[in-house]
């Protein structure tokens, strides 16, 4: 076996110079008070494994823990796991665990509530696929798991180490039971109180929390965390303006998504940092392949063909955002080039007519569905909508919150678009984003073979040259199917009182190592 050597990785100068002021500043840090963040919508569910929602997401990554998670450089570090030992064919992981650490119950971890953890994964977890290559998980040892998969893959530890529906460690007997059944347990710095949906999420400081003292200070998704707050409370505010209004009156002391006009007009007030998120996600518009007429492939092209993506984003974001044709962020490792380029943006109307007319359109409703809860996907739904109308698509609005759009989207029927700001896939590198768009599972409804030969070979590569060269074939062939469309990259801007120390724009708001200033 080879050991995967990730704790002795040299870092980034930068994260070096982060790691030192903050200790630097650690004569200042004080635990205490209660802080509370505005979110707009409601977690669908604080079962962590099966959902992928950002809304649930803020909550559970202070609540839960993985056995690797990724750092601000996207590579994985051990979090719960102590190493990881691979086989020289690649096929077996041996992985130890972290000693001591305990569950908010007070129950220690074990190997087995890592095995019942990983198996309820497989069984239910939100990333279906994340999963498809472990043949089997066994106990080696007291604190030490093996799996064994079905095929090598090198991307595996980066696989299980995506938080984008993540496969947390919980308590054994809670793996045992089904989706949202189970009690809400982790290993995390904050340990759950209570959910009234519509109001708030509550959290308190989990004082036996296991800090990894491997690490300075935090690192992305895992490090040495502290927990400062005697109590975190996410409020679900679904307008914006209200937000804005309790952030300047000190009702709330972070605005998770900071409207743009908002924050021009308080930059200047000294109670209240504004913070720049970007890139934060992909605005995105993905189209039903099993209901008419998005099942016909030359209608999704007039789709793709009538939209003018500058409208679209400048409008759904206020202004954040910037033009880009390409399915990971521009100029980053798995930028594709120019693949894709010249069928993007082109707001043609004379063509999409034509394409309609090619695909025997006869006017049937095309139903678009978005949320009331996040604004960008439902100022980009009316825009959409205008501009599909003014090609002859008979489009109409189907508005609903959050959590019940997340359940239309799953049907086969009864929708044909839907608005998605896709955040945390893109982020994660080319595997977690076409995770989603590849098996019986996919955004679009229906499995495109030639998308899952292309998956399984970008699960193989090697390198990141060769993970590259089969992501420019999957952009190509994006362009070919059109499930989904690409608008713009957009980022987010986010707001705290002056008064909270600590604070750094993530993929999530981390509540542990920030604190209130006296």
């Amino acid at each position: 076996m080879r050991r995967i050597r990730i704790i002795g990785r040299a870092v980034l100068p930068a994260l070096v110079a982060a790691a030192t002021l903050t200790s630097g500043m650690a004569i200042a840090q004080e635990k205490g008070g209660e802080i509370i963040i505005a979110q707009t919508s409601n977690p669908p569910s604080l079962d962590a494994m099966v959902t992928s929602s950002q809304a649930s997401r803020n909550v559970n990554m202070n609540i839960y823990e993985t056995l690797f998670g990724f750092d601000e450089s996207i590579e994985p570090i051990p979090m719960l796991a102590d190493s990881a030992f691979v086989s020289a064919d690649g096929l077996t992981y041996r992985i130890p665990l972290r000693e001591g650490v305990k569950f908010h119950n007070g129950d220690t971890m074990d190997a087995e509530d890592v095995k019942a953890s990983m198996e309820r994964y497989d069984q239910y977890g939100a990333t279906g696929n994340m999963l498809d290559l472990m043949e089997s998980i066994e106990v080696t040892g007291p604190l030490e798991v093996t799996i064994k998969l079905k095929e090598k893959s090198p991307t595996f530890l980066r696989t299980i180490s995506s938080p984008r529906a993540p496969a947390v460690i919980i308590p054994a007997e809670e793996a045992a039971k089904g989706p949202d059944e189970i009690e809400i347990i982790g290993t995390g710095p904050y340990k759950f109180v209570e959910y009234v949906p519509d109001s708030h999420v509550t959290l308190e400081r989990f004082d036996d929390y296991s800090q990894d003292t491997r690490y300075d200070g935090p690192r992305g998704f895992g490090g040495k965390k502290t927990p400062y707050f005697d109590k975190v409370t996410f409020r679900i505010m679904p307008e914006l303006g209200a937000e804005v209004a309790a952030l300047e009156t000190g009702e709330v002391h972070v605005v998770e998504r900071m409207p743009p006009p908002a924050a021009r007009r308080l930059e200047s007030n000294d109670d209240i940092t504004i913070h720049e998120n970007m890139p934060w996600a992909f605005l995105t518009f993905i189209l039903n392949l099993k209901d008419p007429p998005t099942d016909n492939v030359k209608f999704r092209e007039a789709v793709q063909v009538a939209l003018n993506m500058e409208a679209i984003a400048g409008i759904a974001t206020g202004g954040v955002f910037n033009l880009h044709h390409g399915w990971m962020y521009d100029g980053s490792n798995y930028d594709a080039g120019d693949i894709g380029a010249d069928k993007y943006n082109l707001a043609d109307i004379e063509r999409a007519k034509a394409l309609l007319a090619e695909a025997g359109y006869n006017g049937e409703e095309f139903v678009l569905l978005t949320d009331s809860n996040i604004e960008e996907h439902n100022k980009a739904g009316v825009v959409i909508a205008e501009q599909l109308n003014a090609a002859g698509i008979n489009a109409k609005i189907n508005l609903v919150d959050w959590p019940t759009a997340l359940k239309i989207r799953l049907e086969d029927t009864g929708w044909n678009g839907w608005t998605l700001m896709m955040g945390i896939e893109p982020y994660l590198g080319p595997v977690a984003l076409i995770s989603t768009l590849a098996g019986p599972d996919t955004h679009f409804n229906e499995a495109d073979p030639e998308i899952d030969a292309l998956y399984a070979e970008l699960s193989a590569a090697e390198t990141i040259e060769d993970r590259k060269a089969v992501f420019a074939k999957i952009q190509a062939r994006l362009y070919e199917i059109y499930g989904i469309i690409k608008i713009a990259d957009v980022g987010m801007l986010q707001a705290t009182r002056a008064n909270v120390k600590g604070f750094e724009p993530y993929r999530f708001p981390r509540m542990y190592d920030v604190w209130f200033e006296n």
